[in-house]
């Protein structure tokens, strides 16, 4: 009779397996009905069976037996009366199991995975050499599933090794492809004096100029690529992290076959043996020149003037710091000049920036040609040098101010410019006048100050000259809070019509009295201002008294035009039109309230700011006024460029033109010159009626001096104009 499998695709066998053992255990035991079961959990279970007519009939009733019987070896002649068996299908009902036998099928460590049962329908007991068949057959088959099962656990774990396997080619391959695409060099090397390579990555020719072959062969030793002066100092680092198992990371040159040298960045590690041994280093080089190029020009920006390419005050305050150190350890002397070119605003509003650089060029070309090999040379500030001169006492140092005063005063060819550049010089020495860099460098520039005033142009600092300074600053700062308190005063000089004898306007005139120094002449202040950064803060203020001003002259009937002095640091204001506009609507004015004057220096140090904010002036319907007309370029010839209404003729031509006959000249071609391009004139400073008739005869039409009145405050000018009506 053939075996019948139980849905064998589950089995731990194969069918033809099942077949075998069922068959075989039936001819060793001598029984008809033979069951071979392995229960499965949540299903109907597996297996094979013999001796059924229909096996899927019966396979409940069976596996009912087997569950039962499969915990340990069964025995019995009449299944009906055993209180396990009796209640079992097979048993209970077709075919009527008496005899029955089983054996569990036990796996080495785990519960029974099965039972091998033997039955028959006669009430018989099995032998002891049946029995023994029974439990050998079952022990074969539990070989059996355990050699299969050990077969397929090395099936599948060959081929879990060999998909880490493919994995780690792929890895590898991976690896190797991110490696060799990576603007550097990955390598490990041998941990000797040559670091002879064992690995190396492609990248390696384009970064070293040689192949990774020549390198790894030995025929170029990395220690012979490394710059000499970095090797030492490369070899102290990686030697020091080693020793303390740590990683290491250089910066140093590197020299290609073609002479090139480039600047890398290497970080690594070293690889140790269990005793600690370090048996190679393994690391990652990057080129980083063009780092390193950046980092000059950085460096060169923050230390060197890029006008005459001298290290700069950053530079200077460095080097001072070091020879204080020096000396002080010496107890040797130092010397400190501070050379500042005079009138160099001057210069440069007369020949204009360009030139002006020029001429700084040239000069610091000079004072680099007369140094000597130990002094160190540098440019502080716009026209300002400063020279160290180590080891130099007060006499060495006059001789080299003297001679520095010499070098620079003498004429300079611009192109075909012969210009003349004077230069006062100041000088402090250590210890005797400070112990650190910015009290040195501070009471050098004290030192020039006195320099300045003098006929020598040379002067070592004093304490009072300190004193002087000291003061200076605190009237800068007393000056501030003027502005910011309103402490000032406007005073108005009034300007007359010659032919109407009518009040035209006014000139806004500041004033500054002093709480303990009282009045301060506006040349003083004024001066003091630009330095300290506050003229524009000043014209601020000028600016919004003098709305204020005009405002009650309009509430009394008796207002006229105030015109309000503007700076070069004025034109270059972004905020001027916005703080005109702002002062005009505070007080609901009008253009025709104030007018602005501007002298020609003002307009010719940047000519082209100047004539974009006069347009925008005039537009918004403001009249200009070019003061001190005379004193600077004396050309009309660049008023054709720019919207003025009117100039003013300097107080200087128009003082003596009773007596001088210069002076009526220049002063009848000025009007005459202005009136041909179309604009008025203004004489200042009128103080005779014998000059007020000679500019009234010249056509010039108003006039502004003491002959008419002294500048007076607002409100004496309503009462003084309302008695000259």
């Amino acid at each position: 009779m053939a075996a019948v499998q139980l849905r064998a695709i589950r089995a731990p066998l194969p069918a033809a397996e099942l077949d075998s053992f069922v068959k075989l255990t039936a001819l060793a035991c001598q029984m008809p009905i033979v069951m071979l079961i392995f229960p499965v959990q949540d299903s109907d279970g597996c297996g094979a069976l013999l001796g059924m007519a229909d096996g899927e009939r019966y396979w409940q009733g069976a596996l009912s037996a087997a569950i039962t019987a499969a915990q340990e070896r069964v025995q019995v002649a009449d299944a009906s009366t055993n209180e396990q068996l009796r209640h079992c299908d097979l048993v209970a009902g077709p075919p009527y199991i008496k005899c029955f036998a089983s054996v569990p099928i036990a796996l080495a460590g785990r519960d029974p995975a099965g039972v091998l049962a033997v039955a028959d329908t006669l009430s018989k007991a099995l032998d002891a050499s049946q029995l023994e068949a029974l439990e050998l057959l079952a022990r074969q088959i539990t070989a059996s599933i355990e050699q299969r099962s050990d077969l397929r656990e090395l099936a599948d774990r060959l081929t879990r090794e060999l998909g880490e396997l493919d994995g780690l080619r792929e890895s590898q391959r991976i690896l190797q492809t991110l490696i060799g695409n990576l603007p550097g060099v990955a390598y490990r090397c041998r941990s000797d004096l040559s670091w002879r390579l064992e690995l190396v990555s492609e990248g390696c020719l384009q970064l070293t100029g040689y192949a990774a072959d020549d390198l790894i062969e030995g025929r170029v030793k990395m220690a012979e690529i490394i710059h000499p002066d970095d090797l030492p100092a490369l070899r102290r680092g990686v030697a020091k992290a080693l020793k303390r198992q740590e990683p290491y990371q250089s910066t140093y040159r590197i020299q290609t076959p073609a002479g090139q040298t480039k600047w890398v960045w290497d970080k690594g590690c070293g690889v140790y043996s269990a005793d600690g041994e370090v048996l190679a280093l393994e690391g990652f080089i990057t080129d980083i020149s063009e780092l390193k190029c950046a980092e000059e020009r950085i460096r060169r920006m923050a230390y060197f003037d890029e006008l005459t390419g001298l290290p700069n005050r950053l530079s200077m305050h460095e080097a001072l710091s070091t020879a204080i150190a020096r000396s002080g350890d010496s107890h040797a002397p130092l010397a400190l000049l501070h050379v500042e070119v005079d009138k160099f605003r001057e210069i440069n509003e007369t020949l204009g920036y360009h030139e002006g650089d020029r001429l700084l060029q040239a000069l610091a070309a000079r004072l680099q040609e007369r140094g000597g090999a130990l002094e160190t040379l540098a440019r502080i500030a716009e026209s300002s040098f400063a020279l160290l001169l180590p080891g130099q006492d007060a006499s060495h140092a006059m001789q080299v101010a003297r001679n520095v005063v010499q070098t620079l005063n003498a004429p300079l060819a611009l192109g075909e410019l012969l210009v003349h550049s004077d230069c006062s010089v100041g000088i402090t020495l250590f210890p005797g006048h400070g112990n650190d860099p910015d009290a040195l460098m501070r009471r050098a520039n004290v030192a020039r100050y006195g320099a300045k005033q003098g006929t020598e142009k040379v002067a070592i600092y004093a304490g009072s000259l300190d004193s002087e300074n000291t003061q200076r600053l605190s009237l800068m700062t007393d000056l501030r809070h003027a502005i910011d308190r309103d402490e000032l005063l406007l005073l108005f000089q009034p300007k007359l019509r010659m032919g109407s004898k009518r009040v035209t306007g006014v000139e806004a005139l500041v004033r500054w009295e002093h709480p303990e120094r009282g009045l301060i002449s506006p040349s003083q202040f004024i001066t003091f201002a630009e330095r300290a950064g506050l003229i524009t803060k000043l014209t601020y203020w000028v600016l919004a008294a003098a709305v204020r001003e005009s405002y009650l002259w309009h509430d009394a009937g008796r207002a006229v035009p105030i015109a309000i002095n503007l700076s070069p640091h004025d034109i270059r204001d972004p905020q001027l039109i916005e703080q005109i506009s702002r002062a005009l609507q505070t007080w609901g004015g009008a253009p025709d309230w104030i007018q602005f004057e501007l002298t020609e220096s003002c307009i010719m140090e940047d000519l082209a700011a100047a004539r974009q904010v006069l347009v925008r002036l005039r537009e918004a319907g403001f009249k200009i006024f070019i003061d001190d007309f005379g004193t600077g370029y004396s050309s009309l010839s660049y008023l054709r460029k720019l919207p003025v209404d009117y100039i003013k003729i300097d107080q200087s031509f128009v003082i003596g033109l009773g007596s001088d006959k210069e002076s009526a000249a220049i002063v009848k071609s000025i009007i005459e010159l202005a009136h041909s391009l179309g604009i008025e004139v203004v004489a200042e400073g009128v103080e005779s009626t014998e000059a007020m008739d000679m500019l009234s005869g010249w056509g010039c039409e108003e006039a502004q001096g003491y002959c008419i009145s002294k500048p007076i405050s607002g409100r004496d000018f309503q009462s003084w104009n309302r008695a000259f009506a």
